[in-house]
């Protein structure tokens, strides 16, 4: 009777469509101010320090100046606060915990010049690393690919796996796009290696397990396939979860817990028709991937996918709400759980677990005068129960939201892109400033 009149509370709080920040600490300003900043990158190290990186530019047009920026927060049993801003890597797209006491990063580096095979345009890629105090070193380039879409990282312990899409062409003239990887095991860093040659790949995503378990998922020719390799093991085969009925763009989402299993998650676009989100496991001691389950059968968003002590967990937005999917223990998720009420414009969920906080959730809320920007806000799901909808943020133009844990004190941490001074047709582009902010939720 107790939980239920608890989760009743939470709902009518919820229900009223306010929010408050009691619990969340006062804003701490993470970056210089930029035209533009984001979007956000972020990593827990092996310490539970936290990294974050990101993207900036200032001014527009020919006068248009960019660079990439980078923060920590050390782990800690008191709030910490993020250090100072360093500078990241050209064009980094990843940051990850390498080791006991380091970070890397991953950078894609645009180039002027094309393949002369493909008339692609080249870019580097390139990796650093940096201690998890804040800075990363210098780049050393690993392959320069006629690249397309955003390369991936997975790293564990002093295991990293690159994986990205370059356009290559055939003997007899055909052009592919192929997967492509390459790794750093025993202290260097191999040579670039196909995992999917045949066919044309579009999308791909990687995790790795602190067992030494690796995932590489990937659409070709309208189909979600995914590789995994075991500790001691090559890959495996290629294996088939999904294919596409007609016209279809995908999202991926892929993990690897320390137990070994394996979790992949895409959303599926089938244009015009339906967005549907679904999720398949290849469970610790089989063989084979389980059926795949409908988490959304249509309406889904974009989702982010999170580790937790039972399982899994997603968020997304479906008909205006944050919504959670979990899993408890098997390999199915549960029925999804509505964080908030529906409010128009809500968008970007993201989610975390953390022994203080439990499962939370966050999302941007548009408000008026903001364009589609407005406030961060989140809600704690522990115990059967939603915590009160609070605010994050300040009503300051939040772009988006991500979450991360203390990797000590078990709290969870916001970061968020915002344009204090505020957004719209009244703001010359001359006077646009974009900050990166975090807070901390106090237990």
């Amino acid at each position: 009777m107790r939980r239920l009149l608890a989760l009743t509370v939470a709902l009518l709080a919820a229900a009223s469509g306010s929010a408050s920040a009691a619990t969340w600490t006062a804003p701490q300003t993470v970056s210089a101010p930029h035209t533009f900043a984001g979007p956000l990158l972020t990593a827990t190290t092996f310490d539970g320090s936290m990294l974050a990186a990101w993207p900036w530019q200032d001014n527009i047009g020919n006068d248009a100046l960019g660079g990439e920026g980078t923060a920590s927060r050390p782990s800690s049993l008191t709030p910490a606060s993020f250090g100072p801003e360093h500078a990241a890597p050209d064009g980094v797209t990843a940051i990850a915990s390498f080791a006991r006491t380091q970070a890397l990063a991953l950078a894609a580096q645009g180039l002027p010049s094309r393949s002369p095979a493909t008339g692609v345009f080249l870019s580097r890629l390139n990796v650093a690393f940096g201690p998890a105090g804040g800075g990363f070193g210098a780049t050393r380039t690993l392959a320069t690919v006629p690249l397309v879409s955003t390369p991936r990282l997975a790293t564990s312990g002093s295991t990293a796996l690159v994986t990205w899409i370059e356009v290559t062409k055939t003997s007899t003239g055909a052009i592919r796009r192929v997967v492509r990887a390459i790794d750093r095991r025993g202290g260097a860093w191999g040579k670039p290696y196909t995992l999917s040659g045949r066919g044309r790949a579009d999308v791909v995503s990687a995790a790795a397990g602190t067992n030494g378990d690796q995932v590489v998922a990937f659409v070709r020719q309208g189909k979600v396939l995914v590789r995994v390799r075991r500790p001691g093991h090559g890959w495996g085969a290629i294996r088939t979860l999904a294919t596409a009925t007609g016209p279809t763009q995908w999202l991926l989402g892929t993990g690897v817990n320390a137990r070994g299993q394996v979790r992949v998650v895409w959303r599926r676009h089938e244009l015009r028709v339906r967005t549907a989100l679904e999720s398949s496991a290849l469970l610790v001691g089989r063989s084979t991937f389980t059926k795949a389950q409908t988490l959304v059968a249509d309406g889904a968003s974009s989702f982010r996918l999170a580790e937790t002590p039972e399982g899994w967990a997603v968020a997304d937005v479906e008909g205006s709400r944050p919504v959670l999917h979990r899993t408890t223990g098997g390999s199915q998720f549960a029925a999804g759980q509505p964080a908030a009420p529906a409010q128009g414009g809500t968008r970007g969920a993201d989610v975390v677990f953390s022994p203080a906080g439990g499962l939370t959730v966050a999302w941007v809320q548009p408000l008026a005068n903001q364009d589609s920007d407005g406030v961060a806000r989140a809600a704690s799901f522990a115990n059967g129960a939603w915590s009160a909808v609070e605010d994050v943020s300040p009503p300051e133009a939040v772009h988006e939201v991500r979450l991360v844990a203390d990797g000590r004190a078990g709290q969870p941490v916001a970061l968020w892109t915002a344009r204090p001074d505020g957004t719209g047709p009244a703001i010359p582009t001359a006077q646009i400033r974009t900050v990166v902010r975090s807070a901390l939720r106090r237990p």
